[in-house]
This record gives structure tokens, C-alpha cells and sequence, in this order.
């Protein structure tokens, strides 16, 4: 609509400068003509660089994920890796269903932003937060539309709720981890395997205080080999 009186004001001002007699009113109109023209392309620049005539509306989704990990290991991983080179977005992988066979990445752009934060309970989710950009009213939606900009992403925030029964791994930590947490002595084997039957008799009546011990002690030896 505004391209339409952007014209009409051309139009109308080119017919005044070449139809109207009167020298006063001539000028008048073409004057008003040249004014409405000026307005009008400031309002699809504005339109255009600060979004005039719009507003930031946020929705927040919020959808459980599942272990990155194997189903049965006790205890739930979320794992990521780092990319861009101020690493300060990551890559998260983990599983969209209980019964999902492969992994999904989640990839970070240049308009999203990722965090994770701990939350009590036992289940992990994904929070996503989209902001975008959507006309205040049909009157500006009708004036400005023509820019095909409505609901246009202003910025997506993610936020990965990891509870206790959960820790969260970068890729190089877990492709260490097999190695880090098998025993090598016979002494170690032993203990390991005691360590064992007691969390699988303790996943019977606990199995989230089961899944905290597991997660205690894959932190324990990533952080002590």
C-alpha cells in the first residue's frame, strides 16, 4: 500500500505542477504532493531499518529431550561442542524421543543464542524463547506488508534444563569416557564390580539417587585422569 500512495503523491503532484493555473495553488500542492512523498519514504526506511510499526513478540516452547547416551546407562547426557571462533556457542546432541535411534544436533545461527542452567527432577528439557517481529495493527500491516517482513526472527534464545540425573559432556570428554571409567587392576575390577550391584539394587527403589552417584562418579574421573 505504501509503493500505491507513494505514487498517488507523484502522480498528483506532477498534474498539479503541469494542470493547476494558479501559481500559489500550484506550487501549494506540489509542495504537499512532494511532502507526503518525503513521509512516505521515510516510513518504509524506518519500516525497513528500525521496523516502525511493529513489535517484539516472544514465544516460549518448552519440549523434554532425551540422553544422548544409551537408554539403559542410568543416568541421562546431553553432550556439546563448541564452535565459531570465540567459543561461545555450542553444538548440542541429543535424543528428540525415548525410542529415537539417532542423535539430533542442534545447531546454533547467527540470530540464536544457547545456554544450559540446572532444574530439579529427573527429565532434561529444551527451552526455546523465539522473539520476532509482527505488526502492530492491520493498518500498518496493510501500509507496509508489501516487504513480506512480517513475523521476521528478531533473535531465538535456548536454554538446556539439565537436572541432577543428567550431566552434560562435551564431545571430547565423552569419547574418553569408556576409557576413563574402565578399571585396569584387578583391585579396581573388584571394586567396580561391587560398585555395580550396589547401584543396580539401589536403581530398584532410587533411581534418580542411583543416576546422582553415576553422575558423581563420571565427574570424579574426568576430573581426576
Amino acid at each position: 500500500m505504501i509503493i500505491l500512495i507513494m505514487a498517488v503523491f507523484a502522480l498528483l503532484g506532477f498534474l498539479a505542477n503541469m494542470m493547476l493555473e494558479n501559481r500559489v495553488i500550484r506550487l501549494l500542492t506540489a509542495l504537499i504532493m512532494f511532502i507526503g512523498l518525503i513521509i512516505s519514504v521515510i516510513g518504509i526506511v524506518a519500516n525497513m531499518h528500525d521496523h516502525y510499526g511493529m513489535k517484539a513478540v516472544t514465544t516460549t516452547k518448552r519440549q523434554q529431550i532425551y540422553t544422548a547416551g544409551d537408554a539403559n546407562q542410568g543416568f541421562g547426557m546431553l553432550l556439546y561442542q563448541g564452535v565459531g571462533t570465540n567459543g561461545k556457542e555450542n553444538v548440542y546432541i541429543y535424543k528428540t524421543s525415548s525410542d529415537a535411534k539417532k542423535t539430533f544436533v542442534a545447531k546454533p545461527d547467527l540470530k540464536t543464542t544457547s545456554r544450559r542452567e540446572s532444574i530439579a527432577g529427573n527429565k532434561a528439557y529444551k527451552v526455546t524463547k523465539t522473539t520476532r517481529w509482527v505488526y502492530k495493527n492491520n493498518t500498518y500491516k496493510l501500509l507496509f506488508g508489501i516487504a513480506d517482513n512480517n513475523k521476521s526472527l528478531k533473535h531465538r534464545r535456548t536454554i538446556y534444563q539439565v537436572p541432577s540425573t543428567w550431566i552434560a559432556l562435551t564431545t571430547t570428554q565423552a569419547k574418553s569416557l569408556s576409557a576413563k571409567m574402565t578399571p585396569k587392576t584387578d583391585a579396581e575390577k573388584a571394586a567396580a564390580a561391587e560398585q555395580q550391584k550396589q547401584l543396580a539394587e539401589l536403581a530398584q527403589k532410587d533411581p534418580d539417587k542411583a543416576a546422582q552417584m553415576q553422575v558423581k562418579a563420571v565427574k570424579a574421573a574426568l576430573d581426576s585422569k
